[in-house]
């Protein structure tokens, strides 16, 4: 039996997925050079989640009480690999 059919996995999130997309969401609004084509923003972020330590959490709660610290270093972390992927992308873009 699958997990998912056993457990209610709704409430399941990946608090570093979370701060991805906040990060592109500034970094469209801040880079005026960046591809803003569905494909480049998708790729930069599928590039960016898979070069983050993910931060799942299951209680509702658990944004509250987030660590300040843990937080600041996965933006740091967040904030390069974005650079990174970038940098990448601009020099292989997947669009047409």
């Amino acid at each position: 039996m699958k997990l998912s059919e056993r457990y209610n996995m709704d409430n399941m999130r990946n608090r570093a997925e979370e701060m991805v997309f906040e990060a592109i969401e500034r970094t469209i609004g801040e880079d005026p050079e960046m591809c803003t084509c569905e494909e480049c923003v998708l790729d930069l972020a599928a590039w960016t989640l898979n070069h983050v330590t993910p931060r799942y959490y299951i209680s509702l709660l658990a944004p509250l009480r987030e660590n300040q610290d843990a937080r600041r270093k996965a933006q740091v972390e967040i904030e390069l690999a974005i650079n990174a992927g970038k940098k990448k992308l601009k020099k292989h873009p997947h669009h047409g």
